[in-house]
Parts: structure tokens; sequence; C-alpha cells
């Protein structure tokens, strides 16, 4: 005797919710994971934990090869992020948050050491940008003219854009369900 055409409907429906929830799982499984340790800089933004390259979500620092000027004077703003970065990372222990993906593959997180969450005190300290968070922290270091603000530069994405770099996606944490199947099936 056969299924019903009730029951088939039924398993198929199941059949195509189980197949998006193992798509969802595959594009965002380390979202919402948490991992810690000992870090490293690779620039002001991206971190390397565990053998994972992660960018840290809600700032953008200016790029390694970036100069921005401070008192008429070159001054090296994207090697200096980095060199705070790698500062704030030798204080102890980092726990990240992972919430996503972005396009070059890097894990999206937020990060954190004893002494707080990572791009606050880097956009707090006039050494990022407010990018997709941070904008308390980006007004107080303005209004400080901390960092980069006491200098005359150029947006990081500004300057990305003008020397002819890969430009950055603002980033907001885990893409959209729809926006990572399509990705993943290579539409987006």
């Amino acid at each position: 005797m056969g299924l019903s055409k009730g029951a088939r409907d039924v398993g198929v429906a199941m059949a195509i919710l189980a197949l998006t929830a193992l798509i969802v799982l595959r594009i965002g499984g380390e979202s919402g994971e948490t991992i810690s340790g000992a870090a490293r800089a690779a620039d002001g933004d991206t971190l390397t934990l565990d053998g994972h390259r992660i960018r840290l979500v809600g700032m953008d620092t200016p790029e390694m090869m970036q100069i921005c000027k401070r008192d008429g004077e070159d001054w090296r703003c994207g090697v200096a992020a980095r060199s705070r970065l790698a500062e704030l990372l030798r204080a102890g222990p980092v726990t990240c948050r992972m919430q996503g993906r972005d396009k070059y593959d890097r894990l999206l997180a937020r990060c954190e050491t004893e002494a707080g969450d990572l791009g606050q005190r880097m956009v707090r300290e006039g050494l990022a940008v407010a990018y997709g968070g941070y904008e308390d922290e980006e007004q107080f270091a303005k209004a400080e003219r901390k960092g980069l603000w006491a200098t005359e530069f150029d947006l990081p994405q500004q300057w990305r854009r003008m020397n002819g770099r890969p430009q950055e996606d603002t980033h907001t944490g885990e893409r959209g369900v729809l926006d990572a199947i399509l990705s993943t099936l290579g539409f987006g």
C-alpha cells in the first residue's frame, strides 16, 4: 500500500527543510561559536587565532601602506594601527565570538581581552573608524582629537578606492540566510 499524497507532501517538505538547515549550517557554522587563545595581529583590523583569520567587525583601520599627515609630517597610520592591535593582543588571551564570514572567507567576530572589546578600544583610541558599529566611540575619539582625528587622513574605504585596492563591505555580522545560500550556490 502506497503513501497518501498528503504524507508524500509532508515527506518532501521535511526533506527540503532538512536540506535547507544543512546548507545554513554549512554556510554559517561558525556563527555564535567562541574561540579563545593567543592571537597575533595581521593588520589593524585582522588577527590570527587558532589558525583562523578573523576580521574584527564594526570598525575599519587604515591599510598597512596608508600614510596620514600629522603636524605636516608623514605618519604611517596603518602600521600604527597594527602595532596598537598587536600590543592589545599581547595583554593576554583573546576570546572571539563569531558572526559569520566576509567575502574573503575570513571569520567576522567581536573579540575581547581582559581589557575589553578590541574594536571598541581601537575606535575609541582613534586608530580605527566606525564601520557598522562603535559610532559612540568614534564620536568620543573625534571630540578628543585622538589618533586619526588629530591628522589629515582619508577614510580607509576612500584610500582603498583611490589606490585601486579591493573594497571592504561594511561588516554587520552574519549574512542573511538567503544571501548566504545564493553565495554558496555561486550567485552572491
